[in-house]
């Protein structure tokens, strides 16, 4: 996220009669966390005393990195590409890279999950009744030791027993069941699997909590609905076409026609689950920076495959591409100043005290100054798509908004992102604005359904990227270097009868792991570049690379689906164009993807991969090791 937060522009050269009509609030455009400010920790010593982190900085804990190997691997001369040492630790063999920034920041911010979750209906049993007297002080210190746990605390609200229920809804009411213990067979159960990437801005303590707790949080929030999801999923299933439930019967199974007859889908449980699992992960960071240190914000956005679909949830810019052999189709919107321009001036609107007499809500088509006093010009308001023309006046004068700041707008002059988690601390240096009343946690979600497929290859993948990746790479780019990766790696090498190298199955899947693995870091080296002899880094076609942190998960979908798909279900299976896991097929693997299957295997160093700025194929990009003569025969 290349200089989200970041210090405005201080002025231009101008001479001494422009300077009498430059503005007052030049200089806005500093964000400062208030926890370190002299002023605001005398005024709050608990947010000031709180310097014990709430997690300790590290790389996601699928890398299984060191702190000596996360110190070595920061390298930002070189920026070397980092990949997991051991593959197998992401689910559904999906890739994964990711790259340090060329200098803006000493840490990268970006921070990556990778998660199976195991979800299990809530309880259904009505609560006992007790005496809120008694249990006054124990409730008051479960709250408190709820706020200090790693533990994502469990929503203990109960749901009655259903009563009797017609006999013509019976075809779409839930089931009846009363849960109560864990290892009850009759609960029901599920499985998903969550990635998820959180891009940090003005330091890394949010991305890095959002890492260790979103997934615990949607996880929660499914269990609670678990039993209708599952439910209406079949009856989907068997209708051929999304069933509706009346709110009325969901959950409660009670028929009251006071109640609104709103009516409910799988999909709409399931986003429902996802909205409120974001407002809950902000809620925590919100809670937990009275008592710890948690500073900055993060972009997120994170993907779900569950019964067979996908759901992509993003509050900020990073972006999920869908690739496959037929099309591309982007299924997150970026989220910025420049895209959120209505909401932003809405709430400027209705709450003119979150920008006090230091902002204008509205946006001009061009910069003002004394000069254009009682001049007409073009502008826009929260309620308009098109320009409009007024007069100017004193308190036009303002700066804007949403202002223009290089490539980017900016919220506040300040920041660049109009959604994600923390940044509760933040405010603008010069008039003390805070920013958090305009940032949104909300994610949008959408949901794609792998059961339309007709076919589903090797090809067929879900990219998820930060915006250092997208701020250089287009949706088409990104397509072509993965298809054009994957082809490479399904060019099948034989290595003969006599060798057992890929002989059985551990191996087949590893040849798996390293096909998209490699794809995923071929995308982060497009990205970065190499560097030139100015200390910049530059794409082979002479434009400026990337100097942001890039990370990178390469999802296959074909694998994914299987893994999400339910024992019972009665939808059968599409219709592979390559095959899956079998330690009897013939099991061969190109070079490139042979060398690095080496490195993993034999290999007790750092596993991370630095590239010479040549483009040469991949091994020659490696740095030298030394290959044992018995592995090169194979090669050869």
């Amino acid at each position: 996220m290349l200089a989200k937060v970041r210090s405005a522009i201080g002025g231009s050269a101008v001479n001494d009669n422009d300077q009498d009509n430059s503005r007052n609030d030049a200089q806005i455009g500093l964000v400062i966390d208030v926890t370190e400010s002299d002023f605001f920790g005398s005024l709050l010593p608990a947010m000031a005393n709180s310097q014990k982190l709430r997690y300790p900085y590290t790389r996601p804990e699928f890398l299984h990195f060191s702190d000596e190997e996360i110190s070595l691997s920061a390298d930002q001369s070189t920026r070397p590409i980092l990949c997991p040492k051991d593959p197998s630790k992401i689910p559904v063999y999906a890739g994964y890279a990711e790259v340090i920034n060329a200098g803006k920041t000493v840490q990268n911010e970006d921070q990556a999950s990778a998660k199976l979750l195991n979800l299990i209906q809530q309880g259904c049993d009505a609560e006992e009744a007790r005496d809120l007297t008694v249990h006054d002080q124990q409730t008051e210190n479960e709250k408190h030791s709820s706020r200090t746990s790693n533990e994502i605390p469990k929503d203990s609200t109960r749901n009655i027993n259903a009563i009797k229920q017609h006999a013509d809804d019976e075809l779409i009411i839930v089931p009846e069941k009363c849960i109560s213990n864990a290892d009850d067979p009759a609960m029901e159960r599920a499985g998903a699997i969550f990635f998820a990437i959180f891009d940090g801005h003005a330091g890394s303590g949010a991305a890095i909590m959002a890492a260790n707790c979103l997934h615990e949080h949607i996880r929660n929030r499914l269990c609670q609905v678990l039993e209708t999801v599952v439910y209406l999923n079949k009856q989907e299933s068997f209708f051929g076409c999304p069933t509706q439930l009346s709110s009325s019967y969901a959950l409660l199974n009670t028929c009251n026609s006071s109640y609104p007859n709103h009516n409910i889908t799988c999909d709409s449980l399931v986003v429902g689950a996802i909205e409120a699992a974001f407002i809950d992960m902000d809620d925590q960071i919100a809670e937990e920076r009275q008592l710890w240190r948690i500073r900055g914000g993060c972009t997120a956005i994170a993907a779900l495959f569950f019964l067979g679909k996908l759901y992509v949830a993003n509050a900020g810019d990073c972006r999920a591409l869908l690739v496959t052999t037929k099309d591309t189709q982007q299924l997150s919107h970026d989220f910025t100043p420049e895209t959120e321009r209505k909401r932003l001036q809405f709430l400027a609107y209705k709450n003119p005290d979150l920008i006090s007499n230091y902002f204008t809500r509205y946006e001009y088509n061009r910069f003002l100054t004394r000069n254009d006093l009682r001049r007409k010009v073009l502008y826009r308001d929260w309620f308009m798509d098109g320009w409009a023309a007024k007069t100017v006046r004193e308190s036009d004068l303002k700066m804007p908004l949403i202002s223009e700041c290089g490539k980017k707008r900016r919220l506040l002059n300040t920041i660049g992102v109009s959604r994600g988690f923390g940044d509760h601390n933040l405010f603008t240096i010069d008039n003390k604005i805070p920013i958090k009343p305009f940032l949104s946690p909300v994610p949008e979600v959408k949901v794609f359904d792998l059961y339309k497929f007709d076919s589903l290859c090797d090809k067929d993948v879900l990219v998820l990227a930060s915006d250092g990746l997208w701020d250089v790479l287009n949706n088409d780019n990104v397509r072509e270097c993965d298809l054009k990766r994957l082809q490479r790696s399904l060019q099948i090498t034989s290595f003969g009868q006599e060798s057992n190298y890929l002989r059985n199955e551990t191996n087949a899947k590893r040849k798996i792991q390293f096909r998209y693995m490699i794809a995923a870091q071929e995308l982060a080296i497009a990205a970065r570049g190499n560097p030139t002899k100015s200390y910049r880094w530059q794409m082979p076609d002479g434009d400026y690379a990337s100097t942001d942190d890039i990370t990178v998960f390469i999802i296959p979908l074909k694998y994914a689906l299987l893994a999400t798909r339910r024992a019972d279900d009665d939808v059968e299976l599409l219709h592979m164009n390559a095959s899956f896991i079998d330690a009897k097929n013939n099991y061969e693997v190109s070079e490139s993807i042979a060398f690095s299957s080496y490195l993993s295997v034999n290999l007790p160093a750092i596993y991370f991969l630095i590239y010479k700025t040549v483009s040469n194929p991949l091994i020659n990009q490696l740095v030298t090791l030394p290959i044992p003569s018995s592995f090169s025969d194979n090669i050869n």
